[in-house]
């Protein structure tokens, strides 16, 4: 039988946001837009991804989890309230996608809004996803007390953080790799001092 070990998957969260964040705040309209010839994705397409992805995962978790409760938060995504595709001029048939399985051409063609306007939309999505967790560490810091089926549910919603935060990491890798082309040397160190 294996154990679970335990992560203070909240903590992590907030670390790599903030990284995210100082990393992409840095960066004018010309980097984040910038793709290496032949190359589908720039940094703004990876910024834009997190976002939906982040707004995505606490929408879905909520909306297959409603025995969580109201305050945590509104089933609907932000991108869907603000109507945020329809606003930065995405394709209608990419509206409830977040980036993951397009094409090469389709990803590469996706109208990235302004840097100011992109970082807003990430700054929200990554707060609410970091107000789930809370909440959620609040009200189940274990599962004791609870039933099987909430329990294999907070399982799952567990390991989909995990999850999520591993592709938090993967990207941040990606968008580092293309600022370190455009400028010349890596920015990995530059946001741990």
């Amino acid at each position: 039988m294996s154990s679970q070990a335990l992560y203070d998957v909240l903590y992590m969260f907030k670390d790599i946001h903030k990284v995210v964040i100082e990393f992409a705040r840095d960066l004018d309209e010309d980097q984040l837009h910038w793709k290496p010839k032949g190359y589908s994705t720039s940094i703004g397409f990876h910024l834009w991804h997190l976002a939906r992805e982040s707004d995505f995962l606490k929408a879905v978790v909520l909306e297959r989890n409603p025995q969580l409760g109201v305050d945590f938060g509104e089933a609907k995504e932000i991108w869907a309230r603000e109507e945020l595709a329809q606003k930065w001029g995405f394709p209608t048939e990419l509206n409830a996608t977040v980036g993951t399985g397009l094409s090469d051409e389709a990803a590469s063609t996706l109208p990235i809004p302004p840097i100011n306007e992109l970082m807003d939309y990430l700054c929200r999505s990554y707060s609410a996803l970091e107000k789930f967790v809370e909440l959620l560490d609040e009200r189940y810091p274990n599962f004791d007390d609870v039933d099987e089926e909430l329990k294999k549910k907070l399982q799952n919603i567990r390991l989909n953080l995990l999850i999520f935060l591993s592709h938090d990491c993967r990207h941040l890798g990606m968008m580092e790799c293309l600022k370190g082309l455009q400028t010349g040397f890596g920015s990995a160190t530059e946001y741990r001092r």
